[in-house]
């Protein structure tokens, strides 16, 4: 008999992981750290020394930008982690080879994954060192959210020192919204030791969640207000803005801002604001609703009002046609854009009940109606144009036919914290509902 061929996703499944080899971490680090981060002027703090600790740990940092894993390997270098990255990007054809040279762990955002967290485990017991971000994607508005409930328990479970990496200002040499990347200004990693076999033995699982909360938290928009980098643009640094900052501050119509080059711009009341050197706003005239400081700002203010929306009016709904996507089973994907290829279409609706889709997949009538209570946000893996999710444990991406994504993922949001609220805003952002009570409360 025949024996069955194994999907890619069966493959994966199976696979071991072990540290990287030698020649290849060199390598990794030679191209991605040494003359990738050449260009982004990268300071690396040593508070504690990671490179002298010689046995198992963990490596957390706050997610900012597609290049985080450059910075880790300049500031571990030449310790040979493993890196933990998102399930999707391993069926990516330029990075499918990569992944597995390099012992890449595969972790499905924000959902239960057993395979992942086994993978983890298995590098901790061979001696080796885990890197991973506890918040599950990287900040699209400059701002960091709060962590994911569940890497207490995986900390405290693996009793090993707990290192974190506290990273400012790559969200503005590479932000998630663009394809481009911003030159000079200035970029550092704070390394901490932040607890031993010791002090996990010792403390809550809450008690470690809250204390990794504490080294998260940042605002790379007000870091660089502070101390006013100069960057390079290189003519491109409001391309794609337009997809975080959706809200004219002075008409406020919706999804007339076109971010292109330097200058973002509303078609329909002819506001302008221009990107400077120093990344500063410079509108060409007052807004009448807000005024920006920049982007961070401005998206706090949009989620401000969807709050608000969502909270005031039991019957808010919003509808948008999408394009939905799988992994392919027996190749890897080609595209730069998703990780999937496109299987159907249809409306998908969030409302108070939860999110909805009707439509066709693979030809046939498809629908989902999914909880809050499971579902806290959507998840923006390589840009802002579209984003994923995980039903029944498979993999989907949704393409709108308008630049919604940052909108509906903010819907979402606080629709779970105004119905559930088990992840709750950082402390930073507690102000936006002083005058709203979660029904979950």
């Amino acid at each position: 008999m025949k024996k069955q061929k194994l999907t890619l996703q069966q493959q994966l499944e199976r696979r071991k992981y072990k540290a990287p080899n030698g020649f290849y971490n060199w390598f990794y680090h030679l191209i991605m750290a040494d003359i990738s981060l050449s260009k982004h002027n990268a300071e690396i703090i040593y508070e504690d020394d990671i490179r002298k600790e010689k046995g198992p740990a963990f490596i957390l940092w706050n997610h900012l930008s597609r290049l985080d894993h450059a910075y880790i390997s300049k500031t571990t270098y030449p310790i040979r982690y493993s890196m933990v990255a998102a399930y999707n990007e391993f069926f990516r054809s330029h990075l499918a080879k990569v992944f597995k040279m390099m012992h890449i762990l595969p972790k499905k955002n924000f959902c239960v994954d057993v395979s992942g967290i086994k993978a983890m485990l298995s590098i901790i017991r061979q001696g080796g060192m885990v890197s991973l971000a506890p918040e599950g994607m990287a900040t699209v508005t400059g701002y960091n959210e709060r962590i994911l409930p569940g890497i207490g328990s995986l900390l405290k479970k693996c009793k090993v020192p707990v290192y974190f990496f506290k990273f400012q200002g790559q969200s503005l040499a590479a932000p998630v919204y663009s394809p481009y990347y911003r030159g000079g200004g200035k970029t550092v990693v704070t390394v901490y030791k932040l607890f031993d076999s010791e002090q996990l033995k010792n403390l809550s699982v809450e008690e470690i969640e809250e204390k990794i909360q504490e080294k998260v938290s940042n605002n790379d928009c007000e870091w660089q207000r502070e101390h006013r980098f100069k960057w390079d643009t290189k003519g491109k640094g409001c391309e794609k803005m337009h997809e975080v900052c959706y809200k004219c501050p002075d008409c406020g119509k919706e999804l007339t801002m076109l971010g292109e080059g330097d200058d973002i711009t509303c078609s329909a009341c002819g506001f302008k604001i221009h990107l400077n050197d120093y990344l500063e706003f410079e509108p060409n005239r007052t807004p009448a609703l807000y005024n920006p400081k920049h982007l961070a700002d401005w998206s706090l203010w949009e989620r401000s009002l969807i709050i608000k929306e969502v909270c005031e009016n039991p019957e808010f709904s919003f509808k948008q046609h999408v394009k939905i996507g799988n992994i392919p089973t027996d190749h890897t994907v080609k595209s730069k854009i998703l990780s999937s290829e496109i299987v159907g279409e249809g409306e998908m609706t969030l409302d108070h009940e939860g999110i909805h889709f009707e439509g066709v997949r693979n030809g046939e009538p498809y629908r989902f109606d999914l909880s809050y209570k499971t579902y806290i946000r959507l998840v923006e893996n390589i840009n802002t144009r579209y984003f994923c999710l995980y039903i029944n444990e498979e993999y989907f991406d949704f393409v709108p036919d308008e630049p919604v994504t940052v909108k509906m993922d903010f819907i979402v949001q606080e629709m779970h914290r105004l119905h559930f609220n088990v992840w709750k805003p950082v402390k930073e952002h507690e102000y936006l509902y002083e005058n709203y009570k979660s029904s979950a409360e």
